[in-house]
C-alpha cells in the first residue's frame, strides 16, 4: 500500500506542480497587466478592495473545502461512496447558506467600508461589483475539492488552465471598454465570468464520478464533521486575516499607490511560494498513512529546501532589476518591501507542510489557536510601525507592514514546529537545509560578480538567472544535497 501511495503521490506532486506554475505564471502575467494599466493609484485601490473580498470569502468558506476533501476522500478510500455522496451534499448546504449570508451583509456595508473606514470612496462601485465574483467563485472552489477528493489532479490541471486562460482575455476586454474605477470593477466581474464557465466545465468533467452528486444518502457523523469545521473555521477566519490585514492596515493609513507598491512585492512572492507546496497532494495521503508520516515529512521539508532557499536569495539579488523590467520604473518603490518579503518562500511552504500534518491528525484546533495568537501578533507589529514610520516618507511605513508580516509568520511556523515535534515526532532536514543554504550562497556570490561586472538588461538579466540556477545545482551535485533518486523522482513526476 505504502508503495502504491509513493507512486500515486509522485504522480499527483508532477500535476500538483504544473497546476501551481500555471495558476501563479498566470496570476503574474494577470498581475502584470492591471499594475501596467492602472497604475500605481488605481492598482492600489485595486488591491484593498481585492483585500476586503478575501475576508468576505473567509466566510463563504469557513474551512468547508477542506473539510470535503478531508472526509470525501477518506470515505472514497473506503469505497463508501453513499457516505462520500452524503458528506457533499451536507457540506453544500451549510455552503450554499454562508454565501447568500456573506453576499448580502457585504452588499449592506459596503458604503460603510469605503466611506468612514478606508476614507476611500472610489472603491464603492468594485465592491459593490465583487459581489458577483464572491458567489461564482465559493461555489466553483467548493466543486473543485471533488477532483481533489478523487486525486485527479490532471482533471485540476485544466480547470486551472481555463480560468487562467479567460481571466486574462475577459480582463482585457474590460481595458478596452472601461476605465478608472469602473475598470476596477469590471475586472471583477470578467474574473466571474470566468469562473462561471469553469464551474460549467466542472460538471462534464465529472463524467462517471456525477455519482458523487446526485443518488441516496445516509446519515453522518455530523458531530466528528461539525468539530472539524469549527476547529478549520476559526482556522481559515484567522489565516485569511493573517494575509489580509497588512494591506487592511496600510489603507487605512497610507495612499493608494503605496498599497500598490506593496501588492507588486507581496504578489512575486505569492507568485513562486504555491510552486513549492505540496499540500494539496499530501493531505489526502496523509488521511491514508495513518500516523506513518515521518519520513514523509522529512523528505518533503528537504525538497522545500532545496527549491526554496536559492528562490528567496535569489529574489533578494535580483528584486530591483525584476520590477524595473517587468512593472516599470514606476513600481520601484516596490524593491524595498520586497527584500523583505522575499523570506516568504521558504516561510510558507514550511508552514503548509506542518499545516497539512495537523489537518490530517484531525487536530486542526491545534492551527486556530496558534494562527490567532501569530495573527494578534501581526496586527500589533503592524500597528507600531506604521505608526512609529508614519513620521518618515510612506515607503519606510509599507517596509514596515513587510517587516511585521515577515516577523509574525516566522512565529507561526516556529510554533507550529515545536508542536508537530512533540505530537507527530516530525523533523526537518537540518542537512538538507544546511547544504541548500551553503550552495545558495555561493550562487548569490556569483549573481553579486555577474552584476558588477555587466551592466544588467533584460537579456543579461535571464542568463543571470539561468547561471546562478546551474552554478546552484551544480554545487548541490558536488556535495551531495541533491542525489540520484532525487533525479529518479523528477523523471516519474515528468512522465
Amino acid at each position: 500500500m505504502e508503495e502504491s501511495l509513493t507512486l500515486q503521490t509522485t504522480k499527483n506532486a508532477g500535476w500538483n506542480f504544473a497546476t501551481n506554475l500555471v495558476t501563479k505564471f498566470g496570476g503574474l502575467i494577470f498581475t502584470i497587466i492591471l499594475a501596467r494599466m492602472l497604475m500605481p493609484e488605481m492598482f492600489g485601490v485595486y488591491n484593498l478592495v481585492l483585500s476586503v473580498v478575501i475576508i468576505a470569502l473567509i466566510f463563504t468558506d469557513a474551512g468547508i473545502n477542506n473539510t470535503a476533501i478531508r472526509y470525501v476522500s477518506e470515505k472514497l478510500g473506503k469505497n463508501n461512496l453513499i457516505q462520500a455522496r452524503s458528506i457533499f451534499k451536507y457540506l453544500f448546504k451549510i455552503k450554499l447558506i454562508l454565501i447568500v449570508v456573506t453576499v448580502l451583509i457585504l452588499s449592506l456595508i459596503s458604503k460603510f467600508l469605503a466611506v468612514n473606514i478606508f476614507l476611500k470612496p472610489v472603491i464603492l462601485i468594485p465592491l459593490l461589483a465583487s459581489l458577483v465574483y464572491i458567489a461564482t467563485l465559493s461555489f466553483t472552489n467548493f466543486f473543485k475539492s471533488i477532483f481533489v477528493s478523487l486525486k485527479k489532479l490532471k482533471i485540476y490541471f485544466i480547470l486551472e488552465v481555463t480560468f487562467e486562460v479567460l481571466k486574462i482575455l475577459f480582463v482585457i476586454l474590460v481595458f478596452y471598454f472601461l476605465e478608472n474605477e469602473f475598470a476596477v470593477a469590471g475586472i471583477f466581474i470578467g474574473m466571474s465570468f470566468a469562473f462561471l464557465v469553469v464551474f460549467i466545465l466542472e460538471f462534464f468533467l465529472l463524467g462517471k464520478n456525477r455519482n458523487i452528486l446526485f443518488g441516496k444518502t445516509e446519515n453522518i457523523e455530523n458531530k466528528r464533521i461539525s468539530k472539524y469545521i469549527s476547529s478549520m473555521t476559526i482556522t481559515s477566519v484567522s489565516l485569511v486575516f493573517f494575509g489580509a490585514i497588512d494591506t487592511l492596515m496600510l489603507g487605512r493609513f497610507v495612499s493608494s499607490e503605496y498599497i500598490g507598491y506593496y501588492r507588486v512585492a507581496l504578489s512575486f512572492v505569492f507568485a513562486i511560494t504555491p510552486l513549492l507546496s505540496f499540500s494539496n497532494v499530501l493531505l489526502p495521503v496523509f488521511t491514508q498513512l495513518h500516523g506513518k508520516i515521518e519520513i514523509a515529512f522529512k523528505k518533503a521539508s528537504r525538497y522545500i529546501f532545496i527549491l526554496a532557499i536559492p528562490s528567496a536569495l535569489g529574489i533578494i539579488v535580483i528584486a530591483r532589476y525584476f520590477i524595473l523590467a517587468i512593472y516599470g520604473k514606476e513600481y520601484l518603490l516596490a524593491t524595498l518591501p520586497l527584500y523583505a518579503l522575499a523570506f516568504l518562500i521558504l516561510i510558507h511552504p514550511l508552514t503548509d507542510l506542518y499545516s497539512v500534518i495537523f489537518q490530517s491528525a484531525e487536530k486542526a484546533n491545534y492551527l486556530s489557536k496558534y494562527v490567532t495568537i501569530s495573527l494578534v501578533l501581526n496586527i500589533i507589529l503592524n500597528y507600531i510601525l506604521i505608526k512609529y514610520l508614519l513620521k518618515f516618507p510612506q515607503e519606510y511605513v509599507v517596509v514596515g507592514v513587510a517587516i511585521a508580516t515577515c516577523l509574525s509568520r516566522f512565529f507561526y511556523l516556529m510554533i507550529l514546529g515545536i508542536k508537530s515535534k512533540k505530537l507527530f515526532k516530525t523533523q526537518i532536514s537540518w542537512i538538507g537545509f544546511s547544504k541548500a543554504m551553503f550552495a545558495g550562497i555561493i550562487m548569490v556570490l556569483f549573481l553579486l560578480s555577474f552584476q558588477f561586472y555587466f551592466d544588467m538588461n533584460i537579456y543579461l538579466g535571464i542568463l543571470e538567472i539561468l547561471l546562478g540556477a546551474g552554478i546552484y545545482f551544480g554545487v548541490m551535485f558536488l556535495i551531495k544535497g541533491v542525489r540520484r533518486e532525487d533525479l529518479k523522482l523528477l523523471m516519474k513526476i515528468i512522465q
